[in-house]
């Protein structure tokens, strides 16, 4: 998936992103920020399992649960959660016993690994079911979980396309969602008496009144290469708006070889401008060899104005630079006609599998965990924004912001989750784009294209 989507996972923390992943396995391809990553990329480390799969207790029998997810996914909250469902297990009448795996390429493996020979857990957490379809071919081994009772605690637009797929419902939320936009310094902007820019010429403008005053007014992050890609992203979603569509229903015509993303003229147009802020000598000179660690850095410091990313990144800076968080704000990339849009990538599916012994059991897991109860307990460790519109989370000034553009309708699901076949890695000819390779920024967008057919070929898409 950084493509972007694993950038989800990076930071995310990062994330990256994972994290944009992607963005992305980005996230799954980001840093291992668990100290417990299993040696062997292969193998799922395991607690001692139990001797027999229940215990008995006073007030009646236990059975646990398997649970396997990325290594990089166990973060805060899912300890807190893992410690809050067994330390109440009798009442609940279950208790999950988690296994990890090596998060990227080498975990996607196994997890193809593990669908093909029905080697499952009771319960995985992967990417989002259309995931499980295109990468593993594994859709029919996940339980259909419609009916469940958490899910009148959702808008069910943000479960429509994604955990709910095919009509059916086959995942669950867990984890925070990751809103894209442009990160600011609010000292650095009022000290050179520029307001936030609504269109991209007010963009430009901002950063020609920075640049005169000594102070990089864009920071990009070569060295991490997914992170070059968030600035580019918001581009497909102003190809989907111009045509009444949203992102679910421009990747459909993508998807269906209808569209080609060379066909997206403004995903084009906002990769140029990508280059463009660096021919005009807006973005740091060093971006090649800078790193993600560095622009939050940075950008706390007031040494560069603006970093577009996730909003792991204000997560990070509120980790390593408490006392500069407050200084940090965040708005949309502006479009040419001031209709700006965010990514919203939406959080990992929690999904119960056809290995399952106990489906009813299983099925009452997965609601108590994406229930405002057990949500609630994982955002207490781990504040952000979440799905389940029950829950309350403590978050930077800077996710706020990007979280009212959202609530206000001007996000949309991010279109890396949603493509049917793997594009590639878009960071890879961006910044072959950036430093001359490739010529144009159509080139950028012809890769994702020719990758795309690659594998709808690949899969006998009679499409192609």
């Amino acid at each position: 998936m950084i493509k972007f989507k694993k950038l989800l996972a990076i930071g995310l923390s990062v994330a990256m992103l994972a994290g944009m992943a992607g963005c992305g396995k980005s996230a799954a391809e980001s840093e291992n920020t668990s100290g417990d990553a299993a040696g062997d990329n292969t193998a799922a480390e395991t607690k001692a399992p139990d001797a027999d799969k229940t215990e008995s207790g006073s007030t009646g029998k236990v059975e646990t649960l398997t649970v396997l997810m990325y290594t990089d996914w166990y973060k805060s909250g899912w300890e807190a959660l893992e410690k809050y469902i067994n330390d109440n297990s009798q009442e609940l009448g279950f208790k999950l016993e988690i296994s990890k795996i090596q998060g990227g390429a080498q975990g996607d493996q196994v997890l193809q690994t593990k669908f093909a020979t029905d080697d499952l857990p009771d319960i995985i957490q992967v990417y989002k079911p259309q995931w499980v379809e295109a990468y593993v071919k594994g859709l029919d081994k996940l339980v259909d979980l419609t009916g469940l009772e958490c899910t009148s605690e959702y808008d069910q637009k943000v479960l429509d396309g994604t955990f709910i797929y095919n009509d059916k419902l086959y995942a669950v939320p867990v984890d925070s969602v990751v809103l894209s936009g442009i990160f600011y310094n609010k000292k650095v902007f009022e000290q050179a008496g520029v307001e936030i820019p609504k269109t991209w010429d007010e963009f430009l403008n901002v950063c020609k009144t920075l640049k005169d005053q000594g102070i990089t007014p864009v920071y990009y992050s070569g060295k991490d290469a997914w992170s070059v890609q968030p600035p580019t992203i918001s581009g497909l979603l102003l190809d989907a708006e111009e045509r009444g569509l949203d992102s679910f229903g421009l990747m459909d015509q993508i998807n269906e070889h209808k569209l080609t993303y060379s066909e997206c003229t403004n995903f084009v147009d906002m990769i140029r401008k990508t280059k463009d802020l660096i021919d005009l000598g807006y973005v740091n000179e060093t971006y090649l060899s800078d790193t993600v660690d560095s622009a939050h850095q940075a950008l706390a410091d007031g040494t560069c104005a603006m970093y577009i990313n996730g909003t792991w990144c204000a997560d990070n800076i509120q980790q390593k630079f408490p006392d500069k968080i407050d200084d940090i704000g965040a708005f949309a990339m502006p479009a040419d006609d001031g209709k700006n849009y965010i990514n919203m990538f939406t959080p990992y599916s929690l999904a119960l599998t056809t290995q399952c012994e106990n489906v009813e059991l299983g099925k009452k897991a997965l609601n108590f965990i994406a229930s405002a109860e057990a949500q609630q307990v994982y955002a207490d460790a781990q504040p952000g924004v979440y799905l389940n519109q029950k829950i309350t989370s403590d978050i930077p000034s800077a996710t706020a912001d990007l979280k009212a553009i959202m609530d206000s309708g001007m996000s949309m699901t991010d279109w890396e989750e949603i493509n049917k076949y793997s594009y590639g890695n878009l960071s890879e000819p961006l910044l072959n784009y950036y430093t001359g390779t490739l010529k144009d920024a159509a080139d950028v967008a012809k890769a994702l294209d020719d990758e795309t057919e690659r594998n709808a070929k690949a899969q006998g898409d009679p499409n192609w």
